[in-house]
């Protein structure tokens, strides 16, 4: 008779982090939080960031149900940024992320944002 095994799969969420500008003009970047993985947005902030400019994505909280007496942290679930007549878009999972985080950094360059763990090891060749 085979044996069930549970399988448990981490969620690939970011709770908190950074976002830098790394290109050379101003852009508008909007932080979209959802209360769930389904990725329905319920709250944004906007921020503008000059070039080389950088800001903190702050941690959100709600409370599930009116009767709860605990409180469950938003997800990060997308990012928006507006420059220079086009916009990059990046939505979760993001890139590397394989477990829940509280601090994740995330840099715009001209033709995409990238997402990246602050807590890796760079090469010096990757510099």
């Amino acid at each position: 008779m085979p044996t069930s095994q549970a399988l448990f799969i981490t969620p690939r969420h970011v709770y908190a982090g950074t976002v830098s500008n790394k290109t050379d003009k101003s852009v508008i970047c909007t932080i979209y939080y959802s209360s769930n993985s389904k990725n329905k947005h319920d709250e944004s902030i906007s921020v503008t960031l000059d070039s080389g400019g950088r800001a903190f994505i702050p941690e959100r909280e709600y409370q599930p149900t009116p009767e709860a007496t605990f409180t469950c942290r938003k997800i990060v679930s997308r990012i928006d940024v507006q420059g220079n007549e086009q916009t990059l878009t990046l939505e979760q999972p993001f890139d590397g992320v394989t477990c829940p985080m509280t601090e994740w950094r995330f840099d715009i360059h001209g033709d995409h944002i990238a997402s990246i763990n602050p807590h890796a090891q760079t090469s010096a060749a990757a510099i």
